[in-house]
């Protein structure tokens, strides 16, 4: 659909919907043929209540209408086979392409069986208008019938009104099954059709992406950006195409600028611009890339004051305060929930910020008013990755409130590190009698199934070692002392 009639449809929608809103009878001036538009389009924005409207108006306006009946069955296919059915047994005497796609739809043939009646189809009707053909391919889809499109698109092209309608319909359900070979082929026809359609250029440079070939991504999103160069979507998938190869990161980053400058509201492009800048920097300019990120997700996050994921960025690279971040974050996108919490201390855990996964957990607790066993447990894990081996006994000795909904396998590793830490802070008596509890506990009396085989393995090994290195007269060098592997990198 060209994008002159994608404006049309779009102001006509415009019109209806705020006659909708005025509470008028201003929706009586919208024809059949309007209404049908209307409800077709809706359908390609996904807006049910849209349709919904469209068919009361015309059931107030237009009650015989065949073709507004007939998406009478398109709509209630959304709410279900039941309603579906009811309404078809109703309509059993009506006739057409829809109501034959719809009567198909429902009875979902298999095989060969869907074969035969998708080919009665071609066989019965002529010219397809644009709705019947988005409704007939993607019934062909859900049949398991995609083959039969590319087999019969020779036969297909005859029916249709608007070949482009058929060819980017049947690329949007190659791509979805990653046929992007095949994909590819019928948007460079499609290209070839409509040259100036930046859109048909951008989903091609997509699906040249999706087959791995950057070069021809790159080439059509040139073409696209000819056509509409001040388009964000393309220039930022362009600069992140550009970001993946080393010779192309110098074009990459002035691009992101120019795209963070002119939107600066725009968290993603923020957040990539800032992570490119950190990942490419090396020794000699660290500080100054993480000047330059800091400075472009400030800006960001001045205008989405709270925004969980810049925060987490900002937290990350030291660019502001954590606790201020928390508070804003609390009062504009709260986690909700303890396990919420959790999982955002997680995203800075994966970041390296262990310190600001502790703030964000030790803010939770504060605002519990009690220590949940969750949030204790998750504390222990970030102090021990910070070698504060005090704090991970401290933690895993204080008083919690409900019951731990860790699982067993999150539970050894929080009482493997209470062990080491408990060796490492000079307790070695204590970490020897801990660790026969918890080796009695966790692999003499645990069960025997199969699937907890890796973790009295795991468990067994490293707490047999600490008791043999807390009893033994071996000397151990209990700073370097690492069974975990936590510090393998530094």
């Amino acid at each position: 659909m060209s994008d002159t009639n994608n404006d049309r449809r779009n102001e006509l929608c415009s019109r209806f919907r705020q006659s909708l809103t005025d509470g008028s009878q201003s929706s009586q001036y919208f024809d059949e043929d309007d209404l049908i538009e209307i409800f077709d389009y809706a359908g390609d924005l996904n807006d049910d209540y849209l349709r919904m409207e469209a068919l009361l108006c015309g059931a107030r306006y237009y009650p015989d209408s065949i073709a507004l009946k007939q998406r009478r069955a398109l709509l209630y296919y959304t709410f279900g086979d039941d309603l579906t059915a009811k309404y078809l047994q109703d309509n059993a005497d009506q006739h057409g392409l829809m109501w034959d796609i719809t009567r198909t739809r429902n009875a979902n043939p298999m095989g060969d069986e869907a074969v035969a009646a998708l080919d009665r189809m071609l066989d019965e009707y002529g010219e397809f208008d644009d709705e019947e053909v988005i409704q007939l391919v993607d019934l062909a889809s859900s049949l398991g019938q995609t083959d039969w499109l590319i087999r019969r698109l020779d036969a297909l092209r005859a029916h249709v009104t608007y070949l482009p309608t058929l060819l980017f319909e049947i690329a949007v359900m190659l791509e979805m099954e990653q046929r992007y070979g095949e994909a590819i082929t019928l948007l460079e026809e499609l290209t070839d059709l409509e040259p100036y359609n930046e859109q048909y250029w951008f989903m091609l440079a997509q699906e040249y992406d999706l087959d791995d070939n950057t070069s021809g991504a790159l080439q059509a999103l040139d073409l696209a950006l000819a056509i509409l160069p001040g388009d964000k979507a393309m220039r930022f998938y362009q600069a992140r195409l550009l970001a993946r190869d080393e010779n192309g990161r110098s074009q990459a980053i002035p691009a992101l600028d120019r795209l963070a400058k002119e939107f600066p509201d725009d968290i993603d492009i923020s957040r990539f611009s800032a992570a490119l800048r950190i990942e490419i920097a090396d020794n000699s300019n660290e500080e100054q890339a993480r000047i330059a990120a800091a400075e472009v997700l400030s800006r960001c996050y001045a205008l989405n004051k709270g925004n969980r994921k810049l925060a987490s960025d900002l937290m990350a690279i030291d660019a502001a305060p954590a606790d201020s971040l928390i508070v804003d974050v609390d009062a504009t996108d709260s986690p909700g929930d303890v396990n919420g919490w959790i999982a955002w201390a997680g995203e800075l855990e994966a970041l390296g910020a262990y310190d600001k996964a502790i703030a964000i957990l030790l803010y939770c607790e504060r605002k519990l008013g009690y220590k949940h066993p969750s949030i204790n447990e998750a504390l222990v894990i970030d102090f021990f990755q910070l070698k504060d081996f005090t704090s991970v006994c401290n933690t895993f000795e204080s008083r919690t409130v409900g019951a731990s909904s860790a699982t067993p396998d999150a539970a050894a590793l929080v009482f493997v590190i209470y062990a080491i830490s408990l060796a490492k802070t000079g307790r070695l008596k204590e970490a020897a009698e801990f660790s026969k509890m918890i080796l009695k506990l966790v692999v003499t009396d645990g069960p025997d199934d199969i699937s907890y085989a890796l973790r009295r393995l795991g468990a067994g090994l490293v707490l047999t070692d600490i008791i043999d290195r807390c009893t033994s007269r071996k000397k151990t060098d209990w700073k370097a002392y690492d069974p975990l592997g936590a510090w393998s990198n530094e």
